[in-house]
């Protein structure tokens, strides 16, 4: 099994465990960490549980895959100090314990992380991180994958010399 059937596949998961709680959450893959402007762009659709897979373990010892569900939840005039945040923070974890994947072992631990500041306060946001490990019962397979449709990108061209 590929990291990235590992990651589709633990955010199908999510999907079926939190839309029948929350049914207007949004539910999708997340390239990796967030900037204000992400946070910004994102915010506009919340809530919203984006998931990164953001480490690979691949060694004789260890082999495991960790990822961060970000939690993103707007405030409403009701609810200032953001309690739907810290509801869909219990029901992630909850969802993320049940979590099957065919290569993984069911060993899943979560820490979650309140990352509210100023900045996002201003912009009527908080923001969890929730990071999660899911061991593999068998090494993950890189795919290598079709790059033929890529174009090769060498670097840029030295001053005053034409691209050919």
């Amino acid at each position: 099994m590929t990291y990235l059937q590992i990651r589709d596949s633990a955010v199908e998961q999510i999907q079926k465990g939190m839309l029948p709680l929350f049914p207007k959450m949004r539910v999708e893959a997340m390239p990796g960490a967030f900037t204000e402007q992400t946070i910004r762009q994102q915010a506009q659709r919340t809530p919203a549980i984006l998931t990164s897979l953001v480490k690979t373990t691949d060694d004789i010892i260890n082999n495991s895959v960790t990822f961060v569900s970000w939690v993103l939840y707007r405030a409403t005039n009701e609810d200032r100090l953001y309690d739907g945040a810290l509801k869909i923070v219990s029901a992630l974890t909850e969802v993320i314990r049940d979590i099957d994947i065919d290569a993984c072992i069911k060993d899943t631990a979560t820490e979650s992380e309140c990352l509210f500041s100023g900045t996002l306060d201003a912009m009527n946001v908080t923001l969890w991180a929730v990071k999660w490990n899911l061991a593999l019962g068998e090494r993950a397979l890189a795919e290598p994958g079709d790059l033929d449709g890529l174009d090769n990108f060498d670097g840029p061209t030295e001053v005053g010399q034409k691209d050919e």
